[in-house]
């Protein structure tokens, strides 16, 4: 089965020279920031934002970079349901998705281990069919790594068991050195998300966007995946990929990891300079 570039041309170009130009401009930009005083190991998890890349590349650079110090030989990317299509966690699990830079294979062995170590996951292809959570992903892998395999899993249900039952099928099924994407951006303030909690001038909104983004990636550090659901619970969070996050940490925790390191955050703000609508994105990076 071929899966083609639903989104190339509107979340990021369509045209290859164009793409490469705009990944390695947020790529040297990171390269000038990022500390890498990590050691090496054998698994490497990364929270990347999912927004188009003129709003989100800069910070999901961030975590490619991180990646890119010793990138694996496969991935498995874990992103929310936007279409609302398909099981409620699904699992492509053969087949082939397009980009402007090239094919990429899924890796069918590591897929059918995360479904048999999964009672949660089940093999469907159309919630993956219009979803840009997991598509936005690969182009940066592809500037990073060569070859590779992946494993897209699309995640409708994000409840804290379904995430904790994701991670340990994942942590159980990973023989193999991986590296784990959870795709998701942080808030979503403004009255087309329906989300208007604070009210005030540009600097009121800012500071409180940032300040309760920052909550969000500092419980990822700490691997407090309670922390995060207890957080989005009571404020209503509107963090889109919680579920991805908090099944990305429990793999990494469950693999060993101790640490997270928060590596960059910023939001559409930057690129829009509208605060009546405004989305969050953080880079956080693990390994162990």
């Amino acid at each position: 089965m071929y899966r083609p570039p639903y989104v190339a041309g509107s979340f990021y170009p369509a045209d290859k020279s164009s793409l490469l130009k705009i990944i390695e401009k947020f790529m040297d930009e990171a390269k000038k920031n990022i500390d890498f005083k990590d050691e090496e190991g054998k698994f490497t998890g990364v929270l990347c934002p999912h927004a188009g890349y003129i709003y989100s590349g800069k910070t999901q650079a961030y975590s490619y970079c991180f990646l890119s110090e010793s990138p694996p030989e496969t991935y498995i990317i874990l992103g929310p349901n936007h279409t609302g299509m398909g099981l409620p966690v699904a699992l492509m699990n053969e087949g082939v998705w397009g980009t402007p830079l090239g094919d990429v294979k899924i890796n069918e062995e590591l897929a059918s281990r995360i479904v048999e170590n999964s009672e949660i996951i089940g093999i469907d292809s159309s919630a993956h069919k219009y979803e840009h959570s997991i598509e936005v992903q690969l182009p940066f892998l592809q500037y990073i790594k060569k070859d590779f395999t992946f494993v897209p899993i699309c995640m409708g249900m994000q409840d804290k068991d379904t995430a904790l039952d994701i991670g340990k099928a994942i942590a159980k099924s990973a023989k193999e050195s991986i590296g784990i994407i959870a795709s998701s951006d942080l808030v979503h303030y403004g009255s087309r998300f329906g989300y208007t909690p604070i009210k005030g001038g540009k600097e009121e909104i800012l500071s409180w966007i940032k300040k309760n983004d920052m909550e969000i990636l500092k419980m990822a550090e700490d691997f407090n995946i309670s922390g995060i659901y207890d957080f989005i619970n009571k404020n209503e969070y509107t963090t889109c990929g919680y579920g991805p996050l908090s099944a990305m940490l429990s793999s990494m925790k469950e693999l060993g990891a101790k640490k997270a390191k928060i590596l960059d955050y910023s939001n559409s703000y930057d690129a829009s300079h509208d605060y009546s609508t405004v989305v969050g994105y953080g880079s956080v990076g693990v390994r162990c």
